[in-house]
């Protein structure tokens, strides 16, 4: 079980067109997984995400966490690490 996100700077949450409660709960799911509220980015769009950097992608009942390893042309390679119940 992973209790700690491993960042370095920002983490990038994808909202994919999630309600604005189910982004604030995200946000405070990720803080008890060790992720500073101020390095938590929230995007509408899965683009402009550094190589190296956490994705987060908010689902209805569940966080998917995913380390970007490779981003070409405005596509991101971002294998899944794990995911959080919501």
């Amino acid at each position: 079980m992973v209790d700690r996100i491993d960042y370095v700077g920002k983490v990038y949450v994808y909202s994919s067109g999630m309600s604005e409660d189910i982004v604030k709960a995200s946000k405070q799911k990720l803080e008890e997984f060790g992720v500073n509220e101020n390095d938590i980015v929230i995007i509408g769009l899965p683009e402009g995400v550094p190589q190296g950097s956490i994705l987060v992608t908010i689902w209805p009942h569940y966080l998917s966490v995913a380390r970007v390893k490779r981003v070409r042309e405005g596509s991101i390679y971002a294998p899944q690490l794990f995911n959080i119940d919501l």
